[in-house]
């Protein structure tokens, strides 16, 4: 079972500083992507933001490491740690997946049309907002176990922005090969979306790992 959180339970107080840095990732790739999509925006500027996402992403795998290293000794049952660690393991996906995109949008000095900024700045904080419930879930697992093994209907939420992230996408994609551009360059955009959008399905997925942990931990 999941320990209560306390001010001594070390894996939890490192849990939580993993997913901090997780988000201040998201953050980060936030003002990137608001910068990407300005035509207008300096290639250094973008270079710049896209150092920070890195910089960011490489905090979380120190935070991560440093919450694993920390389960020895604890008197958690086998099954516990490796769900433990599987849910960390999946939260800094996240951040690599933010790393990714900024770099492979600086790479290719790429830049979003103007027009698809707003739906794409919607995604980005949508999923930011799905996080942050991903985080209310994941400390529930130490503060209030029990209850969240009888109610776990907040994991419908984070299913619930992934649905609104899917239609924007769907939106996009409609729109995108519409263009009177080269099939080259639509399929660059709609690939840059997809990415984008996947960050959404991961978090989903680590929500759907976290019901699975519950049930079979019901009598």
């Amino acid at each position: 079972m999941f320990t209560k959180s306390t001010k001594t339970n070390t894996v939890h107080i490192l849990l939580l500083e993993q997913l901090r840095d997780v988000e201040s990732c998201l953050l980060y790739f936030e003002s990137f992507m608001r910068a990407a999509c300005i035509q207008e925006t300096a290639h250094e500027t973008l270079k710049g933001l896209g150092a920070n996402v890195g910089e960011a992403e490489a905090k979380a795998d120190i935070s991560l490491r440093k919450m694993i290293d920390s389960l020895q000794g604890q008197s958690y049952l086998p099954s516990t740690r490796e769900d433990i660690i599987s849910v960390a393991t999946s939260c800094d996906k996240i951040a690599n997946k933010c790393e990714g995109i900024a770099n492979h949008v600086v790479y290719q000095r790429f830049s979003f049309p103007s027009q698809f900024s707003e739906d794409l700045l919607k995604i980005v904080s949508i999923t930011h907002n799905q996080f942050e419930v991903l985080e209310s879930s994941i400390t529930k697992l130490f503060t209030n176990f029990g209850e969240f093994l009888r109610d776990h209907s907040i994991l419908d939420e984070i299913r619930n922005f992934e649905s609104q992230v899917d239609r924007i996408e769907h939106k996009l994609n409609e729109e995108i090969y519409a263009l009177d551009i080269e099939l080259a360059a639509r399929m660059q955009l709609a690939k840059h979306v997809e990415s984008l959008c996947d960050i959404s399905d991961t978090i989903e997925n680590i929500a759907d790992k976290m019901q699975i942990m519950l049930i079979t931990r019901k009598a």
